[in-house]
């Protein structure tokens, strides 16, 4: 176990060697291993939850298996998407809005999530399918106990 919700993870972005696992979600916290990125007025799901603290230098990065990680049965994988983006299609189709926001580096980022009853492993791909894009924070994965 990688934290107290995630198993295993898989990250094939160009700095994954510093791509990890982190628990307890809270205010302060930085989302991201590479950039100042404190949390500030984390939503009560997300309070600690364990996340993917990712690069968000590879926010432009084209992969189709970008992430593969698996949970524990009764959690919730939360997905926080730059709302300046559009929409990848893998996340239209495993995860719904949340219908919520948080701010990181600036920027609102929507909630998506997708419980999962049972064991569950999940591919997730790029951060979008528009390479004309020019800027972006990557997707933050979040999981936590099922609501």
């Amino acid at each position: 176990m990688l934290g107290k919700f995630i198993k295993t993870l898989n990250y094939t972005g160009p700095n994954a060697s510093i791509v990890h696992v982190e628990m307890g979600a809270r205010d302060g916290k930085n989302a991201y291993v590479n950039v100042d990125s404190p949390f500030t007025a984390l939503p009560v799901p997300l309070a600690g939850a364990d996340w993917v603290q990712v690069d968000n230098r590879d926010a432009l990065y084209s992969a189709v298996d970008l992430m593969e990680l698996a949970v524990t049965a009764r959690s919730t994988v939360w997905i926080a998407h730059d709302n300046r983006l559009p929409r990848p299609a893998w996340l239209t189709k495993q995860f719904q809005s949340a219908k919520q926001t948080i701010t990181i580096a600036g920027h609102l980022m929507d909630l998506y999530q997708h419980d999962c009853a049972n064991d569950e492993s999940l591919t997730l791909g790029a951060n979008t399918e528009d390479t004309s894009r020019k800027e972006g924070n990557l997707y933050l994965v979040f999981v936590s106990a099922e609501k």
